[in-house]
Protein backbone atom coordinates (compact mmCIF):
# COMPACT_ATOMS: atom_id res chain seq x y z
CA UNK A 1 0.00 0.00 0.00
CA UNK A 2 2.66 2.67 0.82
CA UNK A 3 4.28 1.56 -2.46
CA UNK A 4 0.94 2.34 -4.40
CA UNK A 5 0.98 5.81 -2.23
CA UNK A 6 4.52 6.64 -3.30
CA UNK A 7 4.17 6.17 -7.45
CA UNK A 8 0.15 7.62 -7.19
CA UNK A 9 2.06 10.86 -5.73
CA UNK A 10 4.82 10.86 -8.60
CA UNK A 11 2.13 10.94 -10.88
CA UNK A 12 0.20 13.53 -9.62
CA UNK A 13 3.45 15.68 -9.35
CA UNK A 14 4.09 14.98 -12.80
CA UNK A 15 0.64 15.41 -14.29
CA UNK A 16 0.71 19.02 -11.95
CA UNK A 17 4.01 19.55 -13.21
CA UNK A 18 5.35 17.76 -15.94
CA UNK A 19 3.07 17.59 -18.80
CA UNK A 20 0.44 20.00 -17.44
CA UNK A 21 2.30 23.49 -17.77
CA UNK A 22 3.95 22.27 -21.48
CA UNK A 23 0.34 21.27 -22.69
CA UNK A 24 -1.20 24.30 -21.11
CA UNK A 25 0.98 26.90 -22.61
CA UNK A 26 0.44 25.13 -26.49
CA UNK A 27 4.35 24.49 -26.28
CA UNK A 28 5.82 21.48 -26.90
CA UNK A 29 9.89 20.62 -26.65
CA UNK A 30 9.17 17.30 -28.31
CA UNK A 31 12.05 17.30 -31.13
CA UNK A 32 11.72 16.91 -35.06
CA UNK A 33 12.52 13.30 -36.46
CA UNK A 34 11.64 13.57 -40.14
CA UNK A 35 14.86 14.18 -42.42
CA UNK A 36 13.02 16.76 -44.35
CA UNK A 37 10.32 18.96 -43.04
CA UNK A 38 8.93 18.78 -46.71
CA UNK A 39 7.90 15.23 -46.30
CA UNK A 40 6.88 14.24 -42.91
CA UNK A 41 6.54 10.27 -41.92
CA UNK A 42 2.98 9.52 -42.35
CA UNK A 43 2.00 6.84 -39.98
CA UNK A 44 -1.12 4.58 -40.07
CA UNK A 45 -3.14 4.46 -36.71
CA UNK A 46 -6.41 2.22 -36.06
CA UNK A 47 -8.79 3.45 -34.04
CA UNK A 48 -12.40 2.33 -32.17
CA UNK A 49 -16.05 3.58 -33.27
CA UNK A 50 -19.17 1.50 -32.38
CA UNK A 51 -19.47 1.00 -35.78
CA UNK A 52 -16.41 1.78 -37.53
CA UNK A 53 -16.81 5.52 -39.25
CA UNK A 54 -15.75 8.24 -38.42
CA UNK A 55 -17.39 11.65 -37.55
CA UNK A 56 -18.42 14.20 -40.24
CA UNK A 57 -15.81 16.01 -39.54
CA UNK A 58 -13.23 13.80 -38.99
CA UNK A 59 -11.19 14.56 -42.22
CA UNK A 60 -11.09 18.19 -41.27
CA UNK A 61 -10.02 17.76 -37.71
CA UNK A 62 -7.39 15.09 -38.91
CA UNK A 63 -5.97 17.58 -41.13
CA UNK A 64 -5.49 20.31 -38.66
CA UNK A 65 -3.71 17.95 -36.37
CA UNK A 66 -1.47 17.05 -38.88
CA UNK A 67 -0.34 20.07 -40.01
CA UNK A 68 0.23 20.84 -36.18
CA UNK A 69 2.47 17.41 -35.97
CA UNK A 70 4.03 18.07 -39.10
CA UNK A 71 5.41 21.32 -37.99
CA UNK A 72 6.49 20.02 -34.35
CA UNK A 73 7.63 16.75 -35.09
CA UNK A 74 7.90 15.73 -38.88
CA UNK A 75 4.98 12.92 -38.41
CA UNK A 76 1.37 12.88 -39.82
CA UNK A 77 -1.43 10.35 -39.30
CA UNK A 78 -3.71 8.91 -41.59
CA UNK A 79 -6.73 7.61 -39.05
CA UNK A 80 -9.06 4.32 -40.16
CA UNK A 81 -11.46 3.54 -37.61
CA UNK A 82 -13.13 -0.04 -36.93
CA UNK A 83 -15.35 -1.89 -35.07
CA UNK A 84 -14.54 -4.61 -32.05
CA UNK A 85 -14.88 -7.10 -35.20
CA UNK A 86 -12.86 -5.71 -37.64
CA UNK A 87 -10.02 -5.12 -35.58
CA UNK A 88 -9.96 -8.91 -34.59
CA UNK A 89 -10.07 -9.69 -38.57
CA UNK A 90 -7.88 -7.61 -39.81
CA UNK A 91 -4.96 -8.23 -37.29
CA UNK A 92 -5.39 -12.08 -38.36
CA UNK A 93 -5.38 -11.26 -41.90
CA UNK A 94 -2.11 -9.45 -42.04
CA UNK A 95 -3.48 -5.80 -42.83
CA UNK A 96 -0.82 -3.42 -42.44
CA UNK A 97 -0.87 -0.81 -39.50
CA UNK A 98 1.91 1.44 -37.52
CA UNK A 99 -0.37 1.96 -34.43
CA UNK A 100 -3.51 0.95 -32.86
CA UNK A 101 -5.68 1.20 -29.92
CA UNK A 102 -5.87 -1.23 -27.82
CA UNK A 103 -7.73 -2.41 -24.65
CA UNK A 104 -9.07 -4.78 -22.43
CA UNK A 105 -12.68 -5.53 -24.52
CA UNK A 106 -11.45 -4.35 -27.73
CA UNK A 107 -8.33 -5.68 -29.34
CA UNK A 108 -7.52 -7.67 -26.35
CA UNK A 109 -4.34 -6.13 -25.48
CA UNK A 110 -3.15 -8.89 -22.85
CA UNK A 111 -4.27 -11.67 -25.90
CA UNK A 112 -2.50 -9.74 -28.67
CA UNK A 113 0.99 -8.61 -27.30
CA UNK A 114 1.07 -12.33 -26.22
CA UNK A 115 0.48 -13.68 -29.88
CA UNK A 116 3.61 -11.47 -30.78
CA UNK A 117 1.31 -8.59 -32.97
CA UNK A 118 2.97 -5.56 -30.66
CA UNK A 119 6.28 -4.16 -30.60
CA UNK A 120 8.48 -3.92 -27.76
CA UNK A 121 9.21 -0.64 -26.94
CA UNK A 122 10.43 -1.27 -23.33
CA UNK A 123 14.09 0.42 -24.37
CA UNK A 124 12.96 2.51 -27.74
CA UNK A 125 10.36 4.53 -25.35
CA UNK A 126 12.86 6.20 -23.22
CA UNK A 127 15.49 6.62 -26.25
CA UNK A 128 13.28 8.36 -28.02
CA UNK A 129 10.49 9.91 -26.34
CA UNK A 130 11.57 10.65 -22.88
CA UNK A 131 9.00 13.24 -22.20
CA UNK A 132 6.10 10.40 -23.15
CA UNK A 133 8.28 8.01 -20.70
CA UNK A 134 7.73 10.50 -17.70
CA UNK A 135 4.25 11.13 -18.39
CA UNK A 136 2.93 8.26 -18.05
CA UNK A 137 5.31 6.69 -15.57
CA UNK A 138 4.36 5.18 -13.21
CA UNK A 139 1.61 3.64 -14.38
CA UNK A 140 3.65 1.92 -17.31
CA UNK A 141 2.89 -1.71 -15.93
CA UNK A 142 -0.43 -1.61 -17.51
CA UNK A 143 1.00 -1.75 -21.04
CA UNK A 144 3.22 -4.13 -19.67
CA UNK A 145 3.18 -8.15 -20.61
CA UNK A 146 6.07 -10.56 -18.92
CA UNK A 147 8.42 -7.24 -18.07
CA UNK A 148 8.04 -6.33 -21.67
CA UNK A 149 6.59 -2.37 -22.85
CA UNK A 150 3.77 -3.56 -25.12
CA UNK A 151 2.06 -0.59 -25.33
CA UNK A 152 1.49 3.32 -24.04
CA UNK A 153 -1.80 3.57 -21.56
CA UNK A 154 -3.22 6.52 -22.71
CA UNK A 155 -4.09 7.89 -18.83
CA UNK A 156 -7.92 8.55 -18.26
CA UNK A 157 -10.07 7.28 -15.36
CA UNK A 158 -8.18 3.98 -14.27
CA UNK A 159 -10.69 2.59 -11.30
CA UNK A 160 -14.14 1.93 -11.59
CA UNK A 161 -16.58 4.63 -9.65
CA UNK A 162 -20.29 4.62 -9.99
CA UNK A 163 -22.32 7.23 -9.34
CA UNK A 164 -26.19 8.25 -8.40
CA UNK A 165 -27.02 10.69 -11.50
CA UNK A 166 -29.06 13.36 -9.06
CA UNK A 167 -31.69 16.06 -9.54
CA UNK A 168 -30.12 18.84 -7.84
CA UNK A 169 -32.50 21.93 -8.77
CA UNK A 170 -35.31 18.88 -6.63
CA UNK A 171 -33.28 17.42 -3.82
CA UNK A 172 -31.28 20.18 -2.94
CA UNK A 173 -32.73 23.58 -3.91
CA UNK A 174 -36.34 22.66 -3.71
CA UNK A 175 -36.70 20.28 -0.60
CA UNK A 176 -32.90 21.38 0.74
CA UNK A 177 -31.75 17.53 1.08
CA UNK A 178 -27.75 17.49 1.07
CA UNK A 179 -26.27 15.66 -1.76
CA UNK A 180 -22.74 14.65 -0.56
CA UNK A 181 -19.83 13.59 -2.67
CA UNK A 182 -20.89 9.62 -1.69
CA UNK A 183 -22.59 7.63 -0.03
CA UNK A 184 -23.80 3.80 0.52
CA UNK A 185 -26.25 2.21 -1.94
CA UNK A 186 -29.09 2.28 0.98
CA UNK A 187 -28.56 5.76 1.34
CA UNK A 188 -30.50 6.62 -1.47
CA UNK A 189 -33.52 6.02 0.50
CA UNK A 190 -34.64 8.88 1.78
CA UNK A 191 -34.10 10.54 -1.64
CA UNK A 192 -36.35 7.98 -3.42
CA UNK A 193 -39.64 8.53 -0.19
CA UNK A 194 -39.09 12.14 -0.44
CA UNK A 195 -39.34 12.22 -4.35
CA UNK A 196 -42.39 9.32 -4.12
CA UNK A 197 -44.42 11.66 -1.67
CA UNK A 198 -44.61 14.71 -3.90
CA UNK A 199 -45.53 12.61 -7.09
CA UNK A 200 -46.93 9.64 -6.10
CA UNK A 201 -48.14 8.57 -9.50
CA UNK A 202 -44.24 8.70 -10.55
CA UNK A 203 -41.45 6.44 -10.25
CA UNK A 204 -37.82 8.36 -8.66
CA UNK A 205 -36.04 5.27 -9.91
CA UNK A 206 -36.88 4.01 -13.55
CA UNK A 207 -34.54 1.15 -14.50
CA UNK A 208 -34.06 -1.18 -17.50
CA UNK A 209 -34.14 -4.80 -17.57
CA UNK A 210 -30.18 -4.91 -17.77
CA UNK A 211 -30.35 -3.61 -14.01
CA UNK A 212 -28.06 -0.50 -12.87
CA UNK A 213 -25.58 1.06 -14.83
CA UNK A 214 -22.39 -0.05 -13.14
CA UNK A 215 -24.08 -1.44 -10.04
CA UNK A 216 -21.99 -4.71 -10.86
CA UNK A 217 -18.15 -3.08 -10.05
CA UNK A 218 -18.42 -4.14 -6.81
CA UNK A 219 -17.12 -7.09 -7.74
CA UNK A 220 -14.23 -8.11 -10.06
CA UNK A 221 -16.18 -10.83 -13.05
CA UNK A 222 -14.22 -13.97 -13.44
CA UNK A 223 -16.87 -16.23 -15.40
CA UNK A 224 -19.73 -14.32 -16.65
CA UNK A 225 -21.62 -12.59 -14.25
CA UNK A 226 -21.76 -15.13 -11.53
CA UNK A 227 -18.15 -16.44 -10.10
CA UNK A 228 -16.37 -13.50 -9.06
CA UNK A 229 -14.36 -11.80 -6.29
CA UNK A 230 -15.32 -8.89 -4.35
CA UNK A 231 -13.25 -5.97 -4.42
CA UNK A 232 -14.36 -5.78 -0.44
CA UNK A 233 -11.68 -8.69 -0.20
CA UNK A 234 -9.31 -6.78 -1.91
CA UNK A 235 -5.65 -7.00 -0.14
CA UNK A 236 -6.79 -9.83 2.15
CA UNK A 237 -6.71 -13.57 2.47
CA UNK A 238 -9.59 -13.83 0.17
CA UNK A 239 -8.99 -11.61 -2.44
CA UNK A 240 -7.92 -14.32 -4.82
CA UNK A 241 -11.07 -16.63 -3.98
CA UNK A 242 -13.28 -17.04 -6.46
CA UNK A 243 -17.23 -17.40 -5.44
CA UNK A 244 -20.54 -17.44 -6.70
CA UNK A 245 -22.17 -14.26 -6.66
CA UNK A 246 -24.61 -14.96 -4.43
CA UNK A 247 -22.08 -15.27 -1.64
CA UNK A 248 -21.40 -11.44 -2.24
CA UNK A 249 -22.57 -9.73 0.55
CA UNK A 250 -22.38 -6.54 -0.60
CA UNK A 251 -23.88 -6.83 -4.39
CA UNK A 252 -26.72 -8.94 -2.98
CA UNK A 253 -27.38 -6.15 -0.31
CA UNK A 254 -27.82 -4.13 -3.53
CA UNK A 255 -30.15 -6.50 -4.90
CA UNK A 256 -32.54 -6.88 -1.61
CA UNK A 257 -32.51 -3.15 -1.42
CA UNK A 258 -33.64 -2.53 -5.06
CA UNK A 259 -36.64 -5.15 -4.18
CA UNK A 260 -37.49 -3.58 -0.95
CA UNK A 261 -37.84 -0.22 -3.64
CA UNK A 262 -39.90 -1.94 -6.12
CA UNK A 263 -42.23 -3.08 -3.23
CA UNK A 264 -42.60 0.46 -2.02
CA UNK A 265 -42.77 1.58 -5.73
CA UNK A 266 -40.08 3.70 -6.20
CA UNK A 267 -39.18 1.60 -8.95
CA UNK A 268 -41.28 1.20 -12.63
CA UNK A 269 -43.39 -1.84 -12.02
CA UNK A 270 -42.06 -3.25 -15.89
CA UNK A 271 -38.40 -2.72 -15.01
CA UNK A 272 -37.85 -6.32 -15.87
CA UNK A 273 -39.32 -5.71 -19.38
CA UNK A 274 -38.02 -2.88 -20.55
CA UNK A 275 -35.04 -2.51 -22.61
CA UNK A 276 -33.95 1.38 -22.24
CA UNK A 277 -34.88 4.24 -19.95
CA UNK A 278 -34.43 7.43 -22.36
CA UNK A 279 -33.34 11.21 -21.59
CA UNK A 280 -37.55 12.32 -22.22
CA UNK A 281 -38.68 10.37 -19.19
CA UNK A 282 -36.85 12.93 -16.18
CA UNK A 283 -36.43 10.05 -13.81
CA UNK A 284 -34.74 12.07 -10.72
CA UNK A 285 -32.06 9.39 -9.62
CA UNK A 286 -30.03 7.23 -12.68
CA UNK A 287 -26.94 5.56 -12.26
CA UNK A 288 -23.49 5.39 -14.31
CA UNK A 289 -20.04 5.03 -14.44
CA UNK A 290 -17.67 7.99 -14.48
CA UNK A 291 -15.34 9.47 -12.90
CA UNK A 292 -14.63 12.40 -9.97
CA UNK A 293 -15.90 15.83 -11.53
CA UNK A 294 -16.81 14.54 -14.74
CA UNK A 295 -19.86 17.02 -16.11
CA UNK A 296 -21.08 15.21 -19.30
CA UNK A 297 -24.59 14.57 -17.81
CA UNK A 298 -24.60 18.11 -16.44
CA UNK A 299 -26.09 20.06 -19.17
CA UNK A 300 -29.78 20.72 -18.09
CA UNK A 301 -31.02 21.40 -21.30
CA UNK A 302 -30.45 17.51 -22.11
CA UNK A 303 -32.13 16.30 -19.20
CA UNK A 304 -34.68 19.01 -17.52
CA UNK A 305 -32.41 19.87 -15.19
CA UNK A 306 -29.31 20.24 -13.22
CA UNK A 307 -27.45 16.95 -12.34
CA UNK A 308 -24.98 16.37 -9.41
CA UNK A 309 -22.76 13.64 -9.29
CA UNK A 310 -22.70 11.13 -5.67
CA UNK A 311 -20.76 7.97 -5.77
CA UNK A 312 -21.91 4.92 -4.14
CA UNK A 313 -19.19 2.44 -5.69
CA UNK A 314 -15.35 3.01 -5.96
CA UNK A 315 -12.64 3.76 -6.98
CA UNK A 316 -12.01 -0.39 -7.51
CA UNK A 317 -9.17 -1.13 -9.77
CA UNK A 318 -8.12 -4.44 -11.60
CA UNK A 319 -6.10 -4.33 -14.60
CA UNK A 320 -9.29 -4.52 -17.32
CA UNK A 321 -10.34 -1.23 -15.73
CA UNK A 322 -6.67 0.10 -16.27
CA UNK A 323 -6.75 -1.00 -19.30
CA UNK A 324 -9.67 1.18 -20.64
CA UNK A 325 -7.09 2.41 -23.78
CA UNK A 326 -3.58 2.18 -25.14
CA UNK A 327 -1.72 2.27 -28.07
CA UNK A 328 0.06 -0.26 -29.44
CA UNK A 329 2.77 -0.40 -32.62
CA UNK A 330 2.91 -2.85 -35.07
CA UNK A 331 5.42 -5.01 -34.57
CA UNK A 332 6.33 -5.67 -38.22
CA UNK A 333 6.81 -1.38 -38.46
CA UNK A 334 9.91 0.03 -39.47
CA UNK A 335 12.27 1.47 -36.94
CA UNK A 336 12.00 5.05 -38.51
CA UNK A 337 7.77 4.15 -37.92
CA UNK A 338 8.25 2.71 -34.57
CA UNK A 339 9.86 5.96 -33.69
CA UNK A 340 7.40 7.89 -35.42
CA UNK A 341 4.74 6.69 -33.63
CA UNK A 342 6.30 7.36 -29.96
CA UNK A 343 6.93 10.83 -30.71
CA UNK A 344 3.38 11.24 -32.04
CA UNK A 345 2.45 10.09 -28.81
CA UNK A 346 4.76 11.95 -27.05
CA UNK A 347 3.14 15.29 -28.69
CA UNK A 348 -0.38 14.00 -27.33
CA UNK A 349 0.55 14.05 -23.39
CA UNK A 350 2.67 17.46 -24.46
CA UNK A 351 0.99 19.78 -26.44
CA UNK A 352 -2.63 20.59 -25.40
CA UNK A 353 -3.77 22.55 -28.80
CA UNK A 354 -2.74 19.20 -30.69
CA UNK A 355 -4.37 16.88 -28.02
CA UNK A 356 -7.47 18.95 -28.13
CA UNK A 357 -7.74 19.34 -31.60
CA UNK A 358 -7.69 15.49 -31.97
CA UNK A 359 -10.30 15.37 -28.90
CA UNK A 360 -12.72 18.04 -29.56
CA UNK A 361 -12.14 19.29 -33.08
CA UNK A 362 -11.28 22.81 -34.50
CA UNK A 363 -11.23 25.68 -32.15
CA UNK A 364 -13.97 28.06 -32.65
CA UNK A 365 -15.79 25.72 -34.95
CA UNK A 366 -16.09 22.65 -32.71
CA UNK A 367 -15.17 23.83 -29.66
CA UNK A 368 -14.80 27.33 -27.29
CA UNK A 369 -12.05 27.50 -24.72
CA UNK A 370 -13.57 29.42 -20.99
CA UNK A 371 -12.36 29.17 -17.96
CA UNK A 372 -9.19 27.09 -18.37
CA UNK A 373 -12.08 23.98 -19.74
CA UNK A 374 -13.51 23.51 -23.09
CA UNK A 375 -17.18 23.83 -24.14
CA UNK A 376 -18.58 22.09 -27.29
CA UNK A 377 -20.15 24.46 -29.85
CA UNK A 378 -22.88 23.26 -31.56
CA UNK A 379 -20.88 22.33 -34.70
CA UNK A 380 -19.06 20.25 -32.67
CA UNK A 381 -21.50 18.38 -31.12
CA UNK A 382 -23.41 17.07 -33.89
CA UNK A 383 -20.41 16.57 -36.25
CA UNK A 384 -17.59 15.73 -34.25
CA UNK A 385 -18.78 13.97 -31.31
CA UNK A 386 -16.82 11.03 -30.14
CA UNK A 387 -15.08 9.13 -27.14
CA UNK A 388 -12.23 11.19 -26.42
CA UNK A 389 -9.95 8.16 -25.36
CA UNK A 390 -9.84 6.92 -28.43
CA UNK A 391 -7.62 9.60 -29.66
CA UNK A 392 -5.18 9.93 -26.88
CA UNK A 393 -5.25 10.35 -22.84
CA UNK A 394 -7.12 12.24 -21.18
CA UNK A 395 -5.34 13.73 -18.25
CA UNK A 396 -3.61 15.65 -21.17
CA UNK A 397 -6.44 17.08 -22.52
CA UNK A 398 -8.59 20.23 -21.43
CA UNK A 399 -11.58 19.19 -19.15
CA UNK A 400 -15.06 19.41 -20.42
CA UNK A 401 -17.43 21.69 -19.26
CA UNK A 402 -21.42 21.26 -20.10
CA UNK A 403 -21.90 24.78 -20.40
CA UNK A 404 -20.88 28.01 -18.69
CA UNK A 405 -22.81 28.47 -16.13
CA UNK A 406 -21.74 24.40 -15.40
CA UNK A 407 -17.98 24.68 -15.13
CA UNK A 408 -16.02 21.76 -15.16
CA UNK A 409 -13.23 21.71 -12.57
CA UNK A 410 -9.41 22.42 -14.63
CA UNK A 411 -7.43 20.25 -11.96
CA UNK A 412 -10.28 17.65 -12.02
CA UNK A 413 -7.86 14.83 -13.23
CA UNK A 414 -5.28 15.60 -9.99
CA UNK A 415 -8.45 15.08 -7.73
CA UNK A 416 -9.72 11.59 -9.48
CA UNK A 417 -5.95 10.69 -8.96
CA UNK A 418 -5.51 11.80 -6.00
CA UNK A 419 -8.69 9.38 -5.27
CA UNK A 420 -6.79 6.64 -6.36
CA UNK A 421 -4.85 6.55 -3.11
CA UNK A 422 -7.72 4.94 -1.72
CA UNK A 423 -9.02 2.21 -4.55
CA UNK A 424 -9.36 -0.75 -3.47
CA UNK A 425 -6.98 -3.04 -6.13
CA UNK A 426 -7.68 -6.57 -6.87
CA UNK A 427 -5.28 -9.26 -6.67
CA UNK A 428 -6.07 -11.23 -9.47
CA UNK A 429 -3.06 -9.27 -11.51
CA UNK A 430 -4.76 -9.34 -15.20
CA UNK A 431 -6.04 -12.75 -14.96
CA UNK A 432 -8.23 -14.33 -17.68
CA UNK A 433 -10.05 -17.27 -17.40
CA UNK A 434 -9.98 -19.98 -20.43
CA UNK A 435 -13.92 -21.58 -20.42
CA UNK A 436 -12.42 -24.69 -22.90
CA UNK A 437 -12.67 -27.36 -20.34
CA UNK A 438 -15.93 -26.57 -19.19
CA UNK A 439 -17.68 -24.64 -21.79
CA UNK A 440 -20.71 -26.93 -21.68
CA UNK A 441 -21.25 -26.26 -18.25
CA UNK A 442 -21.14 -22.63 -18.80
CA UNK A 443 -23.71 -22.67 -21.52
CA UNK A 444 -26.04 -23.93 -19.20
CA UNK A 445 -25.11 -22.13 -16.37
CA UNK A 446 -25.45 -18.91 -18.76
CA UNK A 447 -29.05 -20.14 -19.88
CA UNK A 448 -29.86 -20.03 -15.90
CA UNK A 449 -28.81 -16.54 -15.02
CA UNK A 450 -30.59 -15.14 -18.05
CA UNK A 451 -34.10 -16.45 -17.39
CA UNK A 452 -33.52 -15.06 -13.80
CA UNK A 453 -31.51 -12.01 -14.04
CA UNK A 454 -33.89 -9.29 -15.21
CA UNK A 455 -36.28 -9.54 -12.35
CA UNK A 456 -33.64 -10.51 -10.31
CA UNK A 457 -31.23 -7.08 -10.95
CA UNK A 458 -34.37 -4.42 -11.06
CA UNK A 459 -36.00 -5.60 -8.02
CA UNK A 460 -38.73 -7.30 -9.35
CA UNK A 461 -38.29 -10.75 -7.58
CA UNK A 462 -37.92 -11.55 -4.19
CA UNK A 463 -33.99 -11.63 -3.77
CA UNK A 464 -33.63 -14.44 -1.41
CA UNK A 465 -36.32 -16.91 -3.38
CA UNK A 466 -35.03 -16.14 -6.29
CA UNK A 467 -31.84 -16.95 -5.14
CA UNK A 468 -32.21 -20.18 -3.44
CA UNK A 469 -34.11 -21.05 -6.64
CA UNK A 470 -31.32 -20.06 -8.77
CA UNK A 471 -28.27 -21.41 -6.32
CA UNK A 472 -30.03 -25.03 -6.87
CA UNK A 473 -30.15 -25.05 -10.58
CA UNK A 474 -26.72 -23.77 -10.74
CA UNK A 475 -25.44 -26.07 -8.71
CA UNK A 476 -26.89 -29.04 -10.39
CA UNK A 477 -25.85 -27.24 -13.97
CA UNK A 478 -22.06 -27.82 -12.83
CA UNK A 479 -21.56 -24.40 -10.79
CA UNK A 480 -19.06 -26.04 -8.70
CA UNK A 481 -17.11 -28.07 -11.40
CA UNK A 482 -16.42 -24.48 -12.88
CA UNK A 483 -15.57 -22.21 -9.94
CA UNK A 484 -13.04 -25.18 -9.57
CA UNK A 485 -11.75 -25.00 -12.74
CA UNK A 486 -11.47 -21.04 -12.57
CA UNK A 487 -9.64 -21.49 -9.36
CA UNK A 488 -7.28 -23.61 -10.59
CA UNK A 489 -6.44 -21.90 -13.18
CA UNK A 490 -6.02 -18.72 -11.47
CA UNK A 491 -3.79 -20.17 -8.59
CA UNK A 492 -1.37 -21.64 -11.44
CA UNK A 493 -1.11 -18.05 -12.99
CA UNK A 494 -0.45 -15.89 -9.59
CA UNK A 495 2.75 -18.13 -9.68
CA UNK A 496 4.50 -16.09 -11.69
CA UNK A 497 4.33 -13.69 -9.62
CA UNK A 498 5.67 -15.63 -6.23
Amino acid sequence: MKRRVVVLCLLMSIIIGGCGNAAQSGESQVSDISNNKNEPIEIIWWTYTPDGTACDDAEEVLKKANEISAEKIGVTAKIIYKTEEQFDLDLQTGDYYDMAFSCDWCNDFDGNAGKGYYADITEKVQEVAPQLYQAVDPWWEVGTLHGKIYGVPMLKDLGAEVFFRMNSDYFEDEKGMTLPEKMSFADLEPYLKQWKEDHPEDYPFYIPNSGLSGAFQVHERIVSKYLVIPYSKAGTAEGTKIIPVFDDMEYMGMLKNLHKWYELSYINPDAATTTEVPKSIQTPVRTGTAWTGFMGWSDPEAYGFNVKLVRFIGPNMSRSTQQGSLIAINAAASEKNVEACLKYMELMYTDRQFRDTLAYGIEGKHFEYYKDTVIRLPEGSEHYMQDAFITGPAVSASVVSADKENLADPKQWEKVYEGYKDARVSDTKGFSFDPTNVEAEIAALDAIWSSYSAELVTGTSDTDKAVAEMRELMEAAGLEKVREEAQRQLDEYLKQFD
